[in-house]
């Protein structure tokens, strides 16, 4: 069970690394651009990315409720 709580623990850095690699300016050979900064996030991928982490700690919440109530 304890496994299954650090699965959900992980959740919230799994889901900010898959934003953060979506959201890299790659050209079309996969690297950056030369001299080209990195745009900043906007704020429907923020929202969305808040309402994951609130999704995950939520189930994560849930997950250690069930392995408290299992005791």
């Amino acid at each position: 069970m304890t496994g299954r709580i650090r699965g959900f623990a992980v959740l919230p850095a799994v889901a900010l690394a898959a934003l953060l690699v979506a959201g890299c300016g790659q050209d079309d050979r996969g690297g950056a651009s030369p001299g080209s900064t990195p745009s900043a996030p906007s704020v429907s991928d923020l929202a969305h990315l808040r309402q994951l982490v609130d999704d995950a700690d939520s189930a994560a919440a849930a997950a250690e409720s069930d392995a408290a109530a299992d005791k």
